[in-house]
């Protein structure tokens, strides 16, 4: 089959199904499509990003939307490219199960009713909602550009909304989105007073924790690594030792680092500057100045990142907080 008669195959078939897939509505846009409604152009651009890195107001390439819900659409959209790959495999069948799987995602989403919050400005019915989740920067500053965030060095600290939080037996599943900026503005608040709540939020989500033995993040107590509690039995760290750094979920637990006075602390239980190695968006790696140089750090880093998912790279440099000015400075190795 060609292309050209998947596609059509692709729109008919979507129409046929709408009442037994639950969406409720097909929207067909072609490559170069380009709009002067507002709500299109945003679609335009976005999928530009999302699927090409590429600012632009005409679209590249064929896609579909499937409006998920009833006054608060949930977008649920396919590269029609993509489908066809898929059917070049197995056929309809591995269509169906892209576009069932998504769309039992967005349906999720719609009947959490978060979207719905959001474009009403509810903003007393979010803010415990609020949550910042560590990313790299360079990975992600085209998908940013409409979010709300705060850059680091490499790396890059986004605001989200939870939508759903919960451990389904071994698998701990969460469901959030990015804030948009635009949304955030029309709640009429401070940006400082928002980010600290969301980032209390956070702390509360997810305390941190500190395992000086690799094997004592598997599976620990709840109290384990406790090193920010007032009655936690760490006092101090060797100068030898390479603690690991995250939360008690171990989930984006990186943004320990970003909790107000962790850095602090690990300056005052090592006794002085430490070198962070951000060795994934779940957790760090702290050296003591003085016990490895910059440039092995750097090493450990680059082999961290080749061996692991790209999407949990977090950061692709070395970092030195020093004590004296409270700073966490991004190294030139």
């Amino acid at each position: 089959m060609t292309y050209e008669q998947f596609r059509s195959d692709l729109l008919r078939k979507l129409e046929e199904k709408t009442n037994d897939l639950g969406y409720k509505e097909v929207k067909y846009y072609p490559d170069g499509f380009t709009s002067e409604d507002p709500a299109d152009l945003s679609t335009i651009r976005n999928t530009n990003v999302k699927y090409h890195r590429l600012e632009s107001d005409i679209l590249k390439g064929d896609f579909v939307l499937l409006m998920v819900g009833t006054e608060h659409h949930q977008i649920c959209r396919f590269s029609v490219s993509d489908l066809y790959e898929a059917f070049g495999q197995n056929g309809w069948e591995s269509v169906w199960t892209i576009v069932n799987s998504h769309l039992a995602e967005s349906k999720k989403y719609a009947e959490l009713g978060i979207m719905e919050l959001m474009q009403k400005n509810e903003y007393d019915a979010l803010k415990d909602k609020l949550f910042i989740r560590p990313l790299n920067f360079n990975d992600h500053r085209f998908e940013l550009k409409e979010n709300v965030y705060r850059r680091v060095g490499d790396m890059v600290l986004v605001l989200y909304v939870l939508g759903n939080d919960v451990w389904d037996n071994e698998r701990h599943n969460v469901m959030s989105m990015k804030m948009p900026r635009l949304m955030m503005e029309k709640w009429g608040r401070d940006e400082d007073e928002i980010w600290d709540s969301a980032m209390t939020n956070t702390y509360m989500m997810a305390p941190p924790r500190m395992y000086l033995n690799p094997m004592d993040a598997y599976k620990p107590p709840y109290y384990k690594g406790a090193f920010m509690a007032l009655n936690s039995d760490i006092h101090s760290i060797s100068p030898m030792s390479i603690p690991t750094i995250t939360t008690t979920t171990q989930m984006n637990g990186a943004i320990a680092m970003f909790y107000p006075g962790v850095k602090e602390r690990l300056a005052e239980l090592f006794g002085g500057d430490y070198y962070v190695a951000f060795s994934s968006i779940h957790d760090v790696r702290l050296h003591k100045k003085g016990s490895m140089s910059p440039r092995q750090i750097l090493q450990c880093i680059k082999d961290t990142n080749n061996m692991f998912d790209p999407k949990d790279i977090l950061s692709r440099k070395v970092y030195l907080y020093e004590a004296a000015t409270k700073e966490l400075k991004q190294l030139v190795v």
